[in-house]
């Protein structure tokens, strides 16, 4: 059985597309919140990374999501603590996304699992990117947001992936070559998307099966 991980654009239907596959297969979800909650049982915060999301809130990294698309990333000065605190939460997110890859069937959504899980042979990789306009209708139809509130999200989440991306991984989260299938939901419906996620990992897992 395979494990399947998600990056996406926020607002690109990346949740909803977790939510089918963990439906259809059986799998199970895993998202950010769940893996800070099993960081924090081990007794590794992951509260210096919140730091750096609101951080990434910050007027002084307003262009991070255009540096690290353009594959130029800010970095802070880090301090010793800070550095160490990276490190064991990055040898946990290692540990606990091997042991449920290892296992199979489940669906990791975010966190730098196309990381943690680049080279393992049962992991299947998914990005789903979309255009902005697109992504800020679906907030506005599938969470009823306001056009104003489906913006600052966007630009806010944005900010926070771009945090994440070069304080802790230091690589473009958008970088086609790490994913098996990447797919534009502003080109093609989510439905196609969600169908075409499942064909592939069927064959996917029928030749890890092979």
């Amino acid at each position: 059985m395979a494990v399947v991980t998600i990056s996406r654009q926020f607002g690109a239907g990346g949740r909803t597309l977790a939510e089918n596959l963990c439906e259809r297969f059986g799998f199970r979800l895993v998202d950010a919140y769940v893996v800070d909650e099993l960081a924090r049982k081990a007794k590794v915060s992951p509260d210096w990374l919140s730091s750096v999301e609101r951080e990434a809130s910050s007027t002084f990294l307003g262009l991070l999501s255009d540096l690290v698309s353009s594959g130029l990333f800010y970095r802070s000065p880090s301090v010793p603590e800070e550095q160490s605190e990276k490190k064991k939460y990055l040898a946990l997110l290692n540990r606990i996304m091997t042991s449920m890859a290892n296992e199979g069937g489940y669906v990791l959504l975010g966190r730098g699992s196309q990381f943690a899980l680049k080279n393992h042979r049962k992991a299947f990789h998914v990005l789903l990117v979309a255009e902005h306009e697109h992504r800020a209708k679906f907030l506005i139809e599938h969470y009823g947001l306001s056009r104003y509130d489906a913006e600052a999200m966007i630009k806010e989440r944005e900010r926070r992936r771009g945090a994440i991306a070069t304080n802790l991984f230091q690589h473009d989260l958008d970088d086609s070559n790490l994913y098996h299938v990447v797919l534009n939901t502003s080109r093609i419906h989510l439905e196609w998307a969600v169908d075409a996620v499942s064909d592939l990992l069927k064959r996917f897992m029928e030749e890890e099966a092979g």
